[in-house]
């Protein structure tokens, strides 16, 4: 599963500066320490617990087996008005190991209408007691033994609507099934069904062991109004008509896997048939984005085969299907053979120009392999999924875009889970978490991939890949633990992995590195201390690459970090010029160290890696010394091979004085014009919006044509506000835009222009639920209401605002609408009117946002 979360940070944030750890005193150099669970040593009673402390839970052990769950048929129609489904469901089932005598079954919110059962050709006496969650059945006193399979059939009807709302943090709703615009109430949504299996989402709509350790085969017989088409796990075998306006659609999937990767999506789809050899693919989108779904998915072929390379294992399901979604509640779901994702995959062309999705695509993709062919056998190992979903994306990039890009979206990942690990440190493995959900979280995600890139360079690649490749092997089909995955490193690498894996999967936070060097009568002395609380953390042991340049050559060395305070010497012939730490941008740690400017500008000059060229611009972009500085670097760095660096340059010329960026304006245009990143392009020409130069108009216009939809709003802005004689043919066009793409240019043109047809226009805007600038598009509104001067409209928009506070459902368009309204404080019953929205989203995933903004 893929799991988006918004952390706002300005991308220079990333790379503009050393961590700075906090200082903990070092009380231990054992490997690692555990905090007992129903007492606190005597030495820490008079220390606070920090935020950051591992929570201490029950353990969590995986499900027991009784029975072997072989093979499930579902029977399924639908209520759409009820929001219900009408279910008759098959299993074909036998005891585990030892006799049983009766079966739990997972369902709920379910009336249950019958349960019957043979055995061989025998129908056998069952009863059963059902209590909203668990179904009990019973078997009259008779019990049955390994090898004896039971075939049991149960009637029942599902009304997930009714359940109680749960979710979490990555899963915001757990009801399993869920019909969007069942009764067609809104002309901007379409119809559909889809479900969403993890974690125990598939109980709620067919009867099961709803456990990841569980595995059978499967049968979907989906009945549902002819103009509907229908996806399920597997392979389409029969669609039969009814002659009634009905269709009975039957998939098929013949490799066992587990329940929650069982799912359904009935809608009116577009597919975009696509294939790799004879494996077929296919993209499901809605009717008006069909033009673009290869845009959008068309890299899935060239996945597969890099990955199945990698692996040395091909595509493990007869087919793949990849389907867009309504209302998703999540990023998007790696279903067996039919991955689902969330609507923001949808786009114009020029939108898919400024931000691909092949990261959360390669994610849902390598989940078949990890998560869905080799399926963790507890909840507690989710990082056996995810971890890997995760490195995906890097790897994906590393193949695609080269090393810097994949060393870039490794860089945030590191961040992301640093800026969790401020209010949160947990082994990444959790046998003692407290419910699944909690799982999601960027421990298992982000943090996960960063320390399987360390096992990659801790290995190198040949054992990685191969430790892989044995791995899936050996467990197809299969559930596993933590430790089936370092048996299959051990294997193949002849090592002992119980270090690595203890101090990264089974140990709770990170390194803190204090780095400090000093130069001394030809000797180089470098030390290194763990600053990290280790009565929490481990001591680590760490193989830490650093490259020494002097006199413009690179040595490198590998620091090899055992103790709480290690120093490394080295001869040297002069002082030098840079020590680079962290040399492979791999290890997943806080690096506390001073650096003088001059030694930044040398890590820019000298560093091979692109990464590292950015962190030295970062440095010197927001250092407090004399911009002089940075400016004998940046008309290098407009050069740089690496996009990231090209833009930092660019924000840094854009906030030097005009002469500066006169004397660079031949540059500027050239990458306005023609730099291969958007970003690149957008950077640049928000340098030529603020310059007054001959020839201005022209290159406007050319960029208002640029395939990036950054680039050319950008373009358009600046050509209305500077308002060219044709800028209200710019206008009429963008408001014919059909695709709504221009909506952020048009607020900002009606939005300094108060008065009717500027309001009327807004009102418009904001009711089409899809919009995908909704955030800027309310708070746009916002401020042309601050400047309205009719007080009548100005208290029609507020009322307007907080209806569309009340009756939103997208995190984004509540909390803009929050915002606004607490900066309208002439309006008299704005306190009020938060409260009630409060209220009214008290139960919502992003209410704890809206607090915090009160």
């Amino acid at each position: 599963m893929a799991k988006y979360i918004l952390i706002i940070l300005p991308a220079f944030f990333l790379l503009a500066c050393a961590k700075k750890p906090k200082t903990n005193p070092a009380l231990s150099s054992s490997q690692a320490f555990v905090l007992p669970a129903d007492s606190v040593v005597e030495i820490f009673k008079s220390r606070p617990i920090p935020p950051w402390a591992p929570k201490v839970y029950s353990y969590k052990e995986s499900a027991e087996r009784k029975w072997d769950l072989i093979h499930t048929r579902l029977e399924v129609s639908f209520d759409w008005e009820k929001q219900q489904l009408n279910g008759k469901a098959d299993l074909k089932i036998e005891p585990l190991f030892y006799a049983q005598d009766s079966l739990i079954l997972d369902a709920r919110g379910f009336d249950i209408v019958f349960v019957n059962g043979k055995f061989g050709k025998n129908t056998i006496l069952v009863s059963y007691k059902y209590d909203g969650l668990k179904l009990r059945i019973g078997f009259g006193g008779k019990t049955f033994s390994k090898a004896q399979v039971l075939d049991l059939s149960i009637g029942y009807v599902a009304k997930p609507s009714d359940l109680p709302r749960g979710g979490s943090e990555a899963i915001t709703d757990d009801k399993g099934l869920y019909f969007i615009n069942p009764n067609e109430e809104s002309a901007d949504l379409p119809r559909q069904i889809w479900t969403q299996g993890e974690t125990r989402g598939s109980s709620c709509w067919f009867p099961t062991i709803d456990e990841p350790n569980e595995k059978c085969t499967q049968e979907m017989h989906i009945t549902v109004e002819d103009k509907f088409k229908t996806l399920s796990n597997g392979l389409l075998t029969s669609s039969k008509k009814d002659g009634k306006g009905l269709r009975t659609d039957v998939w098929e999937m013949k490799l066992p896997h587990s329940p929650y990767l069982f799912m359904m999506a009935v809608g009116d789809f577009a597919v975009v048939s696509d294939k790799l050899e004879k494996l077929p693919l296919h993209y499901w989108v809605e009717p008006k984005y069909e033009p673009v779904a290869r845009k959008i998915f068309g890299r899935t072929p060239a996945m597969i085969a890099h990955f199945s390379k990698l692996l040395d294992y091909p595509f493990p399901w007869p087919k793949y299907d990849q389907v867009v979604v309504r209302n998703f509640v999540s990023g998007a779901m790696e279903n067996t053979s039919a991955s689902v994702f969330m609507e923001s995959l949808q786009g114009s062309r020029k939108e898919l120009v400024d931000h691909d999705w092949d990261g959360i695509i390669a994610h849902e993709l390598f989940h078949q392999w990890f998560g869905d062919l080799v399926t963790l056998e507890s909840w507690a190992n989710l990082p056996l999924n995810e971890s890997f979903a995760n490195y995906s994306e890097y790897l994906w990039d590393e193949k695609r875009l080269g090393v810097d890009d994949a060393d870039y979206g490794g860089l945030r990942e590191k961040q992301q889970y640093f800026y969790e690990s401020s209010s949160k440190r947990e082994p990444i493995i959790r046998y003692n978490h407290d419910k699944p959900d909690d799982m999601f979280d960027s421990h298992s995600y982000a943090k996960g991939g960063r320390i399987l890139h360390m096992l990659r360079k801790e290995l190198g690649d040949a054992a990685f890949f191969s430790a892989l490749q044995l791995y899936l092997k050996k467990h197809a089909f299969k559930t596993v633990e933590v430790h089936d995955l370092r048996l299959a490193f051990e294997e193949v690498s002849g090592r002992d992995l119980n270090w690595f894996f203890n101090q990264w999967f089974l140990s709770a936070g990170h390194p803190e590195l204090a780095l400090q060097s000093k130069f001394k009568g030809n000797e180089l002395v470098i030390s290194v201390n763990q600053t990290q609380d280790t009565s929490y953390f481990p001591v680590y042991r760490i193989d830490f690459p650093v490259e020494i340049w002097v006199n413009g050559k690179s040595r490198r060395e590998v620091l090899k970090l055992r103790n709480l305070e290690d120093t490394f010497r080295f001869k040297m012939d002069a002082q030098p010029e840079l020590i680079l730490w962290d040399a492979d941008a791999s290890v997943l740690a806080n690096l506390d160290f001073d650096r003088m400017p001059k030694e930044w500008i040398a890590q820019y000059r000298l560093s091979k890696r692109g990464i590292h060229r950015a962190e030295a611009l970062g440095q010197l972009r927001n250092s407090f010394v004399d911009k002089t500085m940075i400016k004998t670097i940046l008309k290098e760095v407009l050069n740089d091979n690496f996009w990231l660096c090209r833009e930092y340059a660019l924000e840094a010329i854009q906030e030097m004085d005009s002469i500066f960026r006169m004397e660079n304006l031949k540059a500027i245009i050239k990458m306005a014009n023609s730099d291969p990143r958007p970003e690149v392009r957008v950077a640049a020409l928000k340098i030529l919006t603020e310059l007054k130069f001959d020839g201005k108009q022209g290159i406007l216009e050319k960029a208002t044509l640029d395939s990036s939809l950054a680039v050319s709003s950008l373009a358009y802005k600046q050509y209305l506000l500077e308002e060219y004689p044709d800028s209200r043919e710019k206008m009429k066009f963008l408001s014919e835009d059909k695709d709504n793409s221009y909506d952020a240019v048009l607020s900002a043109y009606y939005e300094s222009r108060p008065g009717k047809s500027s309001f009327d226009w807004f009102v418009s805007i904001l009711n089409k639920p899809a919009d995908a600038e909704i955030y800027e598009l309310v708070r746009s509104f916002g401020r042309f209401l601050e400047s309205e001067k009719d007080p009548i409209r100005q208290e029609a928009g507020f009322k307007f605002l907080f209806n569309l506070g009340m009756e939103g459902t997208r995190a984004e368009q509540v909390i803009a609408v929050y915002q606004v309204i607490k900066s309208l404080k002439q309006m008299p019953d704005s306190v009020e009117k938060r409260k009630a929205i409060r209220e009214k989203h008290r139960d919502d995933d992003f209410f704890e946002v809206l607090e915090y903004l009160d």
